[in-house]
Formats: C-alpha cells, structure tokens, sequence
C-alpha cells in the first residue's frame, strides 16, 4: 500500500508539471528549490542496487551450486584488479577534472574498487575483502576535500554512486566503525551532493539545452544514491522529480526524442536518446545509468520507473543498443533530427565510437526478461559481453559498476545465457 501512495504521488507530480518538453529548446532553470514537497521513506537496508536477498539468492547460484552464468560472473569478479583484499587507495585532497589535467581516474578507480570488494566479502564472508573496501572509503573521506574543474559534475556524478553502493553494502559490517560510517556519509554529502545538487540546478551558468543527458543522468544517479546511503527522503525526491520534471535532458521526456518503429520488426518500438546525434560513446553511457537509477528506485521505495510511459526505458536501450551491437556494422535505423543548444541541430546520428561496448547490459536485459518483455537487442548485447565484468578502457575508465552477470542474471535461464561469449567482446 505504501509503494502504491508513493507511485500516485509522483505520478501526480509528473503530470502537473509543464517544465518537461520534447522540444527541449527552452531557456529555463530547473528551480529545484520550489517544487512541490514529497513523501518521506522508511528504508530497509541494503537498498540501492543490491538487497539481502539479491546477495543470498547470487551467493546460492554461484558459491553452492556452482551454476552458470552466475560461477562465471563470480570468476570474473574475482580475478579483476580491483578486487583483490592487497588493493590500496590512492586519496588526493583535490580532484580536478577540466581546465588543466585530469586525474578524476583516481578516484574512480578506487570507487569501483570498493564496491568490487564489498562484492567479494559478500560472496566470501571473508573479512579481508570487507576491510579493503572500508579502508578505501575511510581513507577518500579523510583526506579528499575538494573536487574542481569545469568538469566536476562528471567526477561527482560518475563517482559518487560507486562509493554510495559499495557504503550501502559495507554499512552492517561490524569492523565498520560507526563514527568512520557516519564521516564517509558526511563527505559524500558535503564534497559529492553539492556539485550533483548545483549542476542540476543551474548546468554551470548555462541553459539546460546545453547540457547533454550523460551529465545530467550521472548526477541524478549520485543523488539519488546518497539519499538512500543517508536516509534522507529529500534527496531521493529531488533525483525523482528531475527524472519527471527537470528542464534538461536528465528528465524522461527529454531523454527521448521520438519513439520510432524497428524497421526489421524484431522490437515493436524503440526510442531515440538525446545523443544519439553526438555520438555513441556518450550515447552507450546512458541506458545503465537509466538502469542503475530505475533499479534503486525499485529497490528502496517500489517505485517501479522501469515500466514508466510504456516501457520508456527499454525503448531508450533498445534503440542505443541496436545502433551499437556489432561494431563496424551500422544497421538503418530511423531518425529524427533534433536541436541541441550545444551544438546546433543533429540531422543524422554520429557514428563516432559506433559499436562502443559499455558494461550494464545485464541487469537492462535481465530485468525486462523476468516481465516477459522482449528486450531484444539488449539480450544481444549482455550476450555479447558475458560474463560482463567491471567499467574499464584502456585503464582509465570506471564509468560503471557492471559485473551484472553475477548480480542481476535470474532464472529461468534461457539458451545460451549460460555460455560465455566467444570471442568475447571487449570494451
């Protein structure tokens, strides 16, 4: 009873707004401060993208009965880089990314580290793995005090989710000391949370046009997940009401900028994103984040964002995914062209980094599965991944959690899901 108040209401909130616009080509302020008030939540942690019982029912498949895909996924975990209990953090006192050099891969990478960590305690129960991850997350709020640059929503934004999952993990182990609990908690909050808050509030002095979908959705994301971290109700509804109501390109109605028939009939209809224009190593940076915000809002108030306006979402990952699943094969896909106050009008989509192989396809594909959707393209490309391992490039890259063929993959299995991919795509 209580989700279903909750859906009412910010379904309601959806509707009175007029801020929201597919054209997108208007000069307006998100005005965060004046929307309407919210409901408060009661939180049963964990919540976020993980549960008690996601990690019992993970640790069943993959630790007893030694069953695929899940034996494969946890093999992947264990043999990445930043899962290992020797992993040191590397904390600075300033993070700076735009306008002079870029070490924002520092603190990505532990970020990820930590949460691969929280990871494998869960899975092993062994304490060493638990102590890494703390010892990261203790040692980045003790010393790391500022995060600068033109470019620092993308620092807070594509980092803070990763450290606000791997506490929400951590925050019930017994060698977490309360106090150091509560000073991590501080930093995401005074360090992490303003940086999201004020993007989202004002995009850098610009007007929200100017600002693409891959900036707004990872600061939403970040708020999000600091919310449910920190108990706090009014951050989960400010990240909501941006999704439903925001003038930029994180809300929904402005993530997508028509919906299109699949010419080859394999999906009924799927969506064009808002950079699909740009090009598609943004482009593919956007459906997990869409996944990672909808399944944390699933998880910790049932708000279920993954069926809004008729499977938006999927439509929205199917469409990138279609585009992207066979690099150097560019299929026809239907287009139409759109205004960005950045760069002018996009009158065809931008192969640039076409084929470009994100991680986080397991838990889209997944997800629609269990509904008994089709999500077609995407089911192509977690296969193509799988056993889908950890955000990396070249590394320097952290951008996403992945390793969702250990934590999101759920029966029935179908053919094939089993089996790694071969070859196995990279990134």
């Amino acid at each position: 009873m209580k989700n279903i108040f909750i859906y009412t209401i910010l379904c309601v909130l959806a509707t009175i707004n007029i801020s929201c616009s597919t054209e997108f080509t208007e000069e307006k302020s998100s005005d965060i401060d004046s929307w309407p008030s919210s409901p408060t939540y009661v939180f049963t942690h964990p919540c976020m993208l993980h549960t008690d019982a996601d990690f019992e029912y993970v640790r069943q498949k993959a630790m007893v009965d030694q069953k695929e895909p899940w034996l494969m996924g946890y093999e992947k975990l264990k043999t990445s880089k930043r899962a290992q209990k020797t992993y040191l953090p590397n904390p600075k006192a300033e993070i700076k990314r735009g306008g002079g050099p870029n070490d924002s891969y520092i603190i990505s990478t532990d970020g990820a580290a930590a949460y691969q960590l929280a990871l494998m305690w869960k899975m092993t129960n062994d304490k060493d793995y638990a102590d890494a991850s703390i010892r990261i997350m203790n040692e980045w709020a003790k010393i790391c005090k500022s995060i600068t640059g033109s470019e620092a929503i993308l620092v807070a934004g594509f980092t803070g989710y990763q450290y606000a999952n791997a506490a929400e993990i951590m925050r019930d182990y017994e060698g977490w000391n309360k106090d150091d609990f509560e000073k991590f908690k501080q930093w995401l909050v005074d360090v992490i949370y303003p940086i999201c808050y004020t993007f989202l509030a004002d995009h850098n002095g610009a007007t929200a046009d100017q600002a693409w979908m891959s900036w707004d959705l990872p600061a939403m994301v970040t708020i999000l997940a600091i919310g449910i971290l920190c108990d706090d109700s009014d951050k989960v509804n400010i990240a909501l009401n941006y999704f439903y109501n925001g003038s930029g390109a994180g809300c929904i109605k402005n993530s997508v900028v028509a919906r299109h028939k699949d010419p080859d009939g394999n999906v009924e209809t799927f969506a064009q994103s808002q950079e699909m224009g740009r090009d598609q190593g943004h482009s593919t940076l956007n459906p997990p984040f869409h996944a990672y915000f909808c399944q944390m809002a699933l998880n910790a108030i049932g708000v279920d964002l993954f069926d809004y306006d008729n499977h938006v979402i999927l439509d929205l990952c199917e469409y990138t995914a279609k585009y992207n699943l066979v690099k150097g094969q560019i299929p026809q896909m239907p287009y139409t062209p759109y205004y960005s106050g950045k760069e002018g009008w996009h009158n065809v989509i931008d192969p640039d980094g076409q084929g470009r192989a994100r991680v986080g396809w397991e838990l889209i594909y997944n997800h629609y599965k269990l509904k008994g959707d089709n999500p077609y393209y995407s089911r192509a490309f977690a296969r193509s991944m799988r056993p889908e391992g950890g955000g990396a490039r070249e590394g320097v890259e952290a951008d996403d959690l992945g390793f969702g063929t250990l934590m999101y993959t759920r029966e029935p299995i179908e053919p094939g899901e089993d089996q790694e991919a071969v070859p196995a795509r990279t990134q």
